[in-house]
């Protein structure tokens, strides 16, 4: 025990010492320089708030670790996060944005994005959402079956406009070490067999309005080692290459989808308490390494498309919570021989509908009491939110697999934070309990905080319901 809490204390002077993001004064977090206590004061809690600086600071480092090709594309992957104002500060950065959804391409376009900057993924794309996609002449769309493409030679021809297109296929590479779900590569219901592209390929080249612009892949979200990917993409280069002399044809680009993942466990972690994909073994660097050196064994020359999202988002925000409640339980044992232990339960706001990923997949955070970073974080408590479900409460701790390391001063009216939060988490965000949304506060490149999206009201809650 000992041992666990003298490592998270390393972990929390590192933090408020050496982290880019964090500091503390008088003895509150900072992020981004500002005072998580008075920015909990200012906005009311449970909230997310985003560090714009983290966001450049993210993209700078994918847009170097492809340095040495110079014709690489970026999308940001906007299912990780859709907010405007981050959208806004990923358009600003200079890079394009990747969507999965009709009104993902319609916040895209919305923002600023032009449709030459969007390229547009997902396993059911409509008529209608093909339409919108056709007219606004986006980058790709990435083909996702023979039924899609079907509509997308329809819509086309009768539009008489121009549909760029990519194929997804499925390089059947297992994405070892992350979540079963988050696998994308190997067993999945994205993509076309390998088996198919050569045919689809012929097809595509048949039609009037419809350009064949190069394969797709995706291997997978949040993998720990970079193999997978190398795997993957030798598997893309060599369809690529068969099909392209099979057709006799050249590929304008190749698209190797995203995946850069971020870590969540850092390297002085020395407690293995979770699963593997928390803690990350490669860089952006390795990741863009991995690809340029299967790609350039094809082609030195074409374009390489790539769509991170987690890598860009993840490690800009924090959740901010109120600790709103806490109380003793005995805890029987099922043995009678075995002592009866007792459980300290502290309460914040925020529950599974707030931070979903923490109970779909047990994602692991880390956990600090912003109003008392100062203090020793030594005391084992379990952690819970105040949804009407057993469940509602988060499993995967810092001390073992279920409980939190905090001051053992803390107290209702502090205030917690979850660090590196900004993956995934707005966009899985639910009314369970009818309690609402969060708000959304973005601290800019200049250092200032402002509401970029409000927390929901009652009437829009009731606003959806007809009766």
């Amino acid at each position: 025990m000992q041992t666990v809490i003298d490592n998270y204390e390393e972990l929390r002077m590192d933090l408020i010492k050496n982290d880019r993001r964090f500091s503390s004064k008088n003895g509150h977090l900072c992020f981004d320089g500002v005072d998580v206590v008075e920015l909990a004061k200012k906005y009311g809690t449970p909230f997310y708030v985003f560090s714009e600086k983290e966001i450049v600071r993210n993209i700078d480092e994918i847009k170097e670790a492809f340095n040495s090709h110079q014709k690489t594309k970026i999308f940001f992957a906007s299912k990780a996060c859709s907010v405007m104002g981050i959208l806004k500060a990923v358009k600003d950065s200079g890079i394009c944005v990747e969507a999965n959804s009709l009104y993902e391409v319609k916040k895209a376009l919305e923002i600023g994005f032009k449709g030459e900057q969007i390229v547009f993924n997902g396993v059911v794309k409509k008529v209608k959402d093909l339409e919108v996609a056709i007219s606004n002449d986006l980058y790709l769309i990435n083909v996702d079956s023979e039924f899609e493409l079907n509509n997308i030679e329809e819509i086309s021809t009768r539009l008489k406009k121009v549909a760029n297109v990519c194929v997804r296929i499925e390089p059947s590479v297992k994405a070892a070490g992350t979540h079963e779900q988050l696998d994308t590569s190997f067993h999945a219901k994205a993509g076309l067999d390998r088996e198919q592209a050569i045919d689809i390929c012929k097809r595509i080249l048949q039609m009037p309005y419809v350009k064949l612009k190069g394969l797709h892949m995706h291997v997978g979200d949040q993998l720990p080692i970079v193999e997978p990917f190398a795997d993957a993409c030798r598997v893309l280069v060599e369809e690529s290459m068969s099909i392209e002399k099979e057709l006799g044809i050249k590929f304008e680009l190749i698209n190797v989808g995203g995946g850069i993942s971020t870590a969540y466990k850092y390297e002085k972690d020395k407690i293995k308490t979770v699963e593997s994909n928390m803690h990350i073994g490669f860089s952006a660097k390795d990741f863009a390494n991995a690809m340029i050196k299967e790609i350039h064994k094809w082609n030195k020359d074409i374009e390489i498309c790539i769509e991170p999202g987690r890598k860009v988002v993840g490690s800009a925000a924090i959740l901010i919570s109120e600790l709103s409640c806490q109380k003793n339980k005995t805890l029987h044992p099922l043995n009678a021989k075995d002592p009866i232990t007792h459980i300290e339960w502290k309460f914040i706001d925020a529950g599974y509908s707030v931070l979903s990923d923490s109970q779909h997949f047990n994602w692991f955070f880390y956990v600090y009491n912003a109003s008392k970073i100062n203090e020793k974080h030594n005391y084992s408590v379990r952690l819970a939110g105040p949804l009407c479900d057993g469940g509602d409460w988060f499993r995967i701790g810092t001390n073992g697999d279920r409980e939190f390391l905090l001051p053992k001063e803390s107290t209702v009216g502090d205030f917690i934070v979850f660090i590196d939060a900004g993956a995934y988490t707005i966009e899985s965000q639910t009314t369970y309990n009818n309690r609402p949304r969060t708000a959304v506060v973005i601290i800019d490149k200049n250092g200032n905080d402002r509401l970029i999206r409000r927390e929901d009201t009652y009437a829009d809650i009731l606003s959806y319901d007809i009766y």
